[in-house]
């Protein structure tokens, strides 16, 4: 299918920035640039009129849980190309998922008008997980602590497994980390040594009923540490 205006969204998490989604959009020859509308899950935010505010307008919204910066530019002669770039950083992690939607208008007498929908996930996978391990040797028999450590938004879990049996943590934490805009997670577990066991600590984000898992880091008593 053919549009009078051709619009694309694309977004990705830029890291220690957030995310960053780009509306461009490109008129018929014959076409100019009306208007870009910006919409936040359905509500209008931000207008960008070509005539009103020049060849670029860039803005700035503010909340407790987030810093939006838009910036509209066109790129072409009476807009018939241009982009608006949207950065997302939040400044919290109680920020939820929306839809970006980007509307682009012709000008008169035609007035074409075409929109794009971008879902923003806030997902960011968890990273592989590393692994530390500490022998208490006055110990009998020998006690191994093991750290594990992954980052990711939302908080990621760790699960421990020996010999693919679960285990439950001795001690778990996490921290905001406002430079990545992620969580840092950690996890200690304290075991008998055993030449024979396997111990795998594996990260997995929940995003809405789905469970997104990293790479897991391996533990043996015989090679110590496996990434």
């Amino acid at each position: 299918m053919i549009h009078a205006i051709e619009v694309n969204i694309t977004g990705e998490w830029r890291p220690d920035l957030g995310w960053e989604v780009t509306c461009s959009w490109q008129t018929l020859s014959n076409d100019s640039l009306q208007s870009v509308r910006l919409y936040n899950n359905g509500q209008q935010f931000m207008i960008y009129r070509l005539e009103k505010h020049g060849p670029s307008r860039s803005e700035v919204f503010q909340t407790p849980q987030s810093y939006m910066h838009i910036d509209c530019a066109i790129t072409k002669d009476k807009g018939k190309e241009g982009r608006c770039v949207m950065l997302l950083e939040p400044y919290q992690p109680n920020v939820n998922d929306f839809t970006y939607t980007c509307e682009v208008s012709g000008e008169r007498p035609m007035f074409r008008i075409e929109k794009k929908d971008y879902l923003v996930r806030i997902l960011v996978p968890p990273s592989n997980a590393t692994l530390t391990s500490q022998y208490q040797d006055g110990s009998s028999p020998t006690r191994v602590i093991l750290n594990c450590s992954s980052t990711g938004l939302p908080a990621p879990t760790l699960k421990w497994t020996v010999n693919e049996h679960k285990l439950d943590a001795d001690f778990s934490g996490r921290v905001w980390n406002a430079t990545s805009k992620l969580w840092n997670v950690w996890s200690y577990l304290s075991y008998i040594r055993n030449s024979n066991a396997k111990v795998l600590c594996s990260p997995e984000v929940n995003s809405n009923n789905e469970i997104i898992k990293g790479i897991p880091a391996e533990f043996n008593s015989a090679s110590r540490y496996i990434g």
